[in-house]
């Protein structure tokens, strides 16, 4: 059996939670309370606020709301998880509309400056405009009057304004590597049939993009790793998938709705064997499953209910919810503890 589809106990493990501030706690693996206590990595997170858009109306205040908490938890990092902006295009963009959604995105990327820690970006589909998705050089000129996936600015206005180095990249806490990855693919030559999870996706990550992780990975391989990516690389039925976690998962959204390919990547992280965890945004809802010992768990939406969360890594992962958000404390792997 490919690594990547092999079955891991997880499944079986006594995990609780408890509602909409629940907590999911590990009994039955490893002792990680025996454990050497590690100094906790912290990071606050957010997903999906939408600050931007026709049904953007107290979408401020909420982000305003993570950013308020996160001054008091003082993380090491905050990252938004995607759809910062949230536009209004629908596929057929004007200069105007690009000029004014340009000027605003600026404005709440300065609200998020507020915050005196590093802070990162995941770009979302609601985020930008893209045609094909990859490297391709797009211009705003290229969006204005022509149908196109996305939203009103092109990646690298994206960038640009978020102050953000790549559409896909990395970057180091303390002993931990973070990965952050781009969704907001078309399929190219490298992608190989669809629909291999049971219903074909939307997303893909590309060529140039599954050899860099390839390489990010193999030059890190030592370190645990925490990946970031706006679309889930899983498929999420309401009867639930992966090897445990929360199901059913709640029916929200297009099935169709994540990254058609990323059993790829999936199967690059088993083979890595060092990922802790995978977050995702784009569903709005909670929903938390197992692959391979990695954890896989999508963010409910900041827009939505004032939802985030402060994330603590030290014996556990620790996942202290607001909003809609769930709690979690989730095991890690007997090699990080």
């Amino acid at each position: 059996m490919p690594l990547h589809e092999r079955n891991v106990d997880i499944s079986r493990r006594d995990f609780i939670v408890r509602g909409t501030a629940g907590l999911a706690v590990a009994t039955a693996s490893t002792s990680l309370n025996a454990a050497p206590s590690r100094t906790p990595l912290r990071f606050g997170l957010n997903a999906d606020p939408h600050l931007l858009g026709r049904r953007a109306t107290g979408n401020e205040a909420n982000f305003k709301q993570f950013v308020d908490q996160m001054q008091q938890f003082k993380p090491d990092f905050a990252i938004d998880l995607g759809d910062f902006g949230c536009q209004v295009a629908e596929g057929q963009t004007t200069r105007e509309m690009h000029d004014g959604q340009l000027e605003a995105l600026k404005h709440h990327v300065g609200v998020f400056a507020q915050l005196e820690c590093p802070r990162y970006h995941v770009m979302g589909n609601h985020d930008v405009g893209w045609l094909k998705g990859g490297t391709e050089k797009i211009t705003a000129d290229d969006l204005i009057g022509r149908a196109h996936a996305g939203e009103d600015i092109t990646k690298q206005e994206f960038l640009d304004v978020t102050g953000t180095k790549h559409r896909f990249y990395s970057f180091d806490v303390r002993d931990i590597h973070f990965i952050v990855l781009d969704g907001n693919n078309a399929a190219d030559k490298s992608s190989p049939p669809r629909g291999k999870d049971g219903v074909v996706g939307g997303y893909w990550i590309d060529a140039v993009q599954k050899e860099w992780l390839a390489d990010d990975l193999a030059k890190n391989r030592q370190k645990p790793k925490i990946v970031f990516c706006h679309e889930e690389l899983h498929h999420t039925p309401e009867r639930g998938s992966g090897q445990g976690g929360d199901a059913p998962f709640p029916p929200v959204g297009k099935q169709t709705s994540y990254i058609d390919n990323g059993w790829e990547i999936r199967s690059q992280f088993a083979d890595d064997g060092r990922v802790l965890a995978c977050f995702f945004g784009h569903k709005h809802r909670n929903r938390w499953t197992v692959y391979d010992e990695t954890h896989y768990i999508t963010m409910a939406a900041t827009h939505w209910k004032c939802s985030f969360a402060e994330i603590t890594i030290g014996n556990t992962l620790d996942i202290n919810g607001f909003g809609g958000q769930r709690s979690y404390q989730l095991p890690l792997p007997k090699w990080a503890s």
